[in-house]
Order: structure tokens, then sequence, then C-alpha cells
């Protein structure tokens, strides 16, 4: 019984936790007067939820997300500047274009470009990598290199909103952005965590097995507990 009530409890829990995580978002993304709130915002959300899904759920979750709005605002700004050009000359194409050969190559160019775009914010989050264009590269080499990882999120997500727009519409106000983001970021942890380990099955030696995720160089967890 105290179980059922326990797990009750953090299943409650975790909504109110998404809920509010939510608003931080449109707060945040707001007060960069949307185009400069956007990136910074769901770097932060993504951050949060990062240590969330590693297990570390006692961290502030408001103080956290400020500090990881400013961690690297300016970075995100101009990565959701450039995904947003991308997919704004992907929908006009199209939207526009008849032959059928193009048209074809750029669903195809369309899905490798929502690959890098699933990535690239948690692998932000999860690596100290430096260099935008080298991030989005990364991004994209983790989305096709796991890939059956990344179709399978595309379908949940797919079928998970269209239920949700369906059946219960008023739910998304609440739920929209975190839910989305929470799933990525699962997702994108299961992936980050394979690939790792496939780099490690190669290192026999305990030494040399530590260098070589040194130099993976994860972003440890450093977040005030005030």
């Amino acid at each position: 019984m105290l179980k059922s009530v326990e797990k009750i409890n953090q299943i409650f829990t975790t909504i109110l936790k998404l809920v509010y995580i939510n608003f931080l978002w449109w707060f945040f993304t707001l007060l960069g007067l949307g185009i400069l709130g956007v990136g910074p915002s769901t770097y932060a959300l993504v951050s949060i939820m990062r240590q969330w899904v590693r297990g570390n759920t006692s961290i502030p979750t408001f103080s956290s997300y400020w500090k990881y709005y400013k961690e690297s605002f300016k970075e995100s700004v101009i990565i959701s500047w450039i995904y947003a050009l991308i997919g704004y000359v992907l929908v006009i194409d199209l939207l526009y274009v008849s032959n059928w050969y193009l048209k074809v190559s750029i669903v195809i160019i369309s899905l490798l470009y929502f690959l890098s775009a699933v990535y690239i914010f948690p692998l932000m989050a999860h690596y100290n990598w430096k260099g935008i264009f080298f991030r989005i590269k990364m991004s994209f080499i983790f989305g096709f290199s796991c890939l059956q990882y990344s179709l399978l999120l595309f379908v949940v997500i797919g079928a998970l909103y269209w239920a949700a727009i369906t059946f219960f519409p008023g739910i998304l106000t609440f739920f929209g952005v975190s839910f989305l983001f929470y799933v990525i970021t699962w997702t994108a942890n299961q992936v980050f965590t394979r690939m790792e380990l496939q780099n490690a099955e190669d290192v026999e030696d305990t030494t040399l097995y530590q260098i070589a995720k040194e130099r993976i160089n994860e972003k440890t967890i450093k977040v005030s507990q005030r």
C-alpha cells in the first residue's frame, strides 16, 4: 500500500515539475523577446532534464534554469537562428517546389535536418565540445549512428502529440514543450550512453579506459544545492 502511495506521489511530483519547467521555458523565452530567448531557454530546459534522467532530481529548478540560461547564451542564440533559417528554407521549398525529384531530395534533407535538430541541444548540455558547426556536425552523426532510436523517437512523439491534440488539446498548454524535450533528452541520453559504451568496449586496460572516458569530455554536474 505504501509503495503504491509513493509511486502515485512520484508521478504527481513529476507532472508538477514538468508543468513548472514548461512555464519557465515560456517565461525565459519571452524574457529574451522570443528570437533571443528561445535558444538559451531550450538549452536550460534540456540541461535540467538531462540531470533528471540521470538521477539528479534534487537540484533547485529556478536557480539552475537561470544558471544554464546564461551559461551558453550566445551559442544557443546563434544555433537557434541557424536551425530556424534552415527550417524556414526547407518549408518554403516543400511548399513551392513542384519537381518530384527535387521534392524527394528536400524530404531527405529535411529528415537529416530533424536528426540534427533533435540532438543539438542535448549534445550541448552533455558535452563540453567547442565550435558551433562542430556541434551541429556531431549532432547529425549521433542521430544517424543510432538511427533506430531516432526514428522510434519521431514515431513516439508524433503518436503522443497526435493523441494529445485529438483528445486532450488543452494539456499541451501545460506540457507541450517540457514533455517533448523530456522524451528527446531521455532518448539522447540513451544514445550518448550507448555510443560511449561502444567506445569503451575496445579498451581493455583500466587506465586506458579512464583516459578514454576523459576524452569523451562529458559535462559534470556542478549546480549549487542552495
